[in-house]
């Protein structure tokens, strides 16, 4: 019997805060205040874990998971552990700034042009 293959993305929904309020949205914004949410070497963890299990893409998604002020952090931690990595945002926090620290940890592809701004 074959061993059941390791999945190939996760899907980490690292916040329940946005700042939108969409009709359609089944974001749970009551589930977790943000004092609640898992700290950033939590994060941290679940993102060595998911490679070490053979996981090969990382999702970064709530809420809005720009809006934690460790997003950059934890994309370059899974960036360092081989993961690809994206970001699924409304993109209302992103700015130029933001989205090139972004960049640099390992978010996306490389082939990225930042010249949309």
């Amino acid at each position: 019997m074959n061993p059941i293959p390791p999945p190939l993305g996760l899907i980490a929904e690292v916040t329940h805060r946005c700042p939108l309020q969409c009709p359609y949205c089944s974001n749970p914004l009551n589930l977790v205040g943000p004092g609640e949410e898992l700290a950033t070497r939590d994060w941290q963890r679940v993102i060595e874990q998911a490679a070490s299990l053979g996981v090969l893409q990382f999702h970064f998604a709530g809420g809005e998971p720009l809006a934690r002020a460790d997003i950059v952090t934890l994309v370059g931690h899974a960036a360092a552990h081989g993961l690809y990595t994206n970001i699924i945002t409304s993109g209302v926090n992103l700015h130029a700034e933001l989205l090139e620290r972004l960049v640099a940890a390992g978010a996306g592809s490389t082939s990225w042009k930042l010249s949309w701004m």
